[in-house]
């Protein structure tokens, strides 16, 4: 258009004047071009990003969105065990109360069970030692058939104490453990019928401790303890021997097992064996027996 009117206006001036207003069309059209592209470009830049932004933040919500949900979900499942836990919980708690509750009730049971078993205990042992007050061991007696029996043992006492009297026998025999070749001969066991001739027999063999022998052979005679009674009496063999002898000291062993000695008009008694350990020392000094408790 600038160009038309610069020719109707201007027919002299007409030859510079199309280069001038050409050049500056294209300078205005790649201006205009250059603007366009411009903007679309920053149109695309500015779009994509938008686009590409908002497909990431939707998926991204979607993303957590889910694990919200899930989240939810656990919660709910966990809460859900956490009362079942619970009620577990409270169930074993009233259990363990009333287990408790009888477990007390067992242990009162044991200690008054255990009290009644020690009572029968001393009971069957006090009734074992009565019955056992007729009976006497005799050691060292070869074995051959015939050597326990009733006569045979009633002549043996007679002949190794010297007894005038008969001693009757009820029933005798030899100890139930195996004996094998070359063991000694096992103790007979033998039921008089007389308590009172038990004791002068057994203070006959006691006067004559050592030196009792028959047909050679060296026997000794014993009074009949059980088990638990002959152990605790053993506790005190040691003390008696070395008391055995010492002027102004009398002792004596008293059943089950109680240890008793008099020194210097004093008595002291003791069913301790621990405490026995110090009684030598004290007496060989001739000083009382102040280390003995009953």
């Amino acid at each position: 258009m600038n160009l038309r009117k610069y020719n109707s206006h201007s027919p002299d001036k007409a030859t510079p004047a199309p280069a001038e207003g050409s050049a500056m069309d294209i300078a205005s059209v790649k201006a205009d071009i250059l603007s366009s592209l411009r903007k679309e470009i920053s149109s695309v830049i500015r779009e994509e990003p938008k686009s590409t932004l908002a497909e990431e933040f939707d998926s991204l919500t979607k993303e957590i969105k889910a694990v919200k949900t899930e989240i939810v979900n656990n919660t709910a499942a966990i809460c859900t065990e956490i009362e079942q836990v619970k009620a577990h919980v409270k169930t074993v708690e009233v259990g363990l109360s009333t287990w408790s509750d009888e477990v007390v009730s067992v242990q009162e049971t044991v200690q008054d069970l255990n009290k009644q078993m020690k009572d029968l205990q001393e009971n069957c042992e006090d009734l074992e030692g009565r019955m056992r007050r007729g009976n006497i061991r005799i050691t060292g007696v070869p074995e051959h058939p015939g050597s326990s029996s009733p006569t045979a043992v009633s002549k043996l006492i007679q002949e190794v104490l010297q007894m005038e009297k008969e001693v009757r026998v009820e029933r005798s025999h030899r100890s139930l453990m195996q004996r094998r070749p070359g063991d000694t001969p096992r103790v007979i066991i033998a039921r008089l019928h007389n308590e009172g001739d038990v004791m002068d027999i057994l203070r006959r063999a006691c006067d004559r401790a050592g030196q009792l022998k028959y047909k050679g052979n060296p026997i000794a005679m014993f009074p009949d303890y059980t088990a638990n009674v002959a152990k605790a009496r053993a506790a005190f063999t040691e003390v008696r021997r070395m008391l055995r002898g010492r002027q102004g000291i009398r002792y004596g062993l008293f059943y089950p097992a109680k240890f008793r000695i008099s020194h210097n008009n004093g008595i002291y008694s003791s069913n301790n064996n621990l405490s026995i350990q110090y009684i030598p020392m004290s007496v060989l000094r001739c000083r009382y027996v102040h280390t003995l408790h009953d």
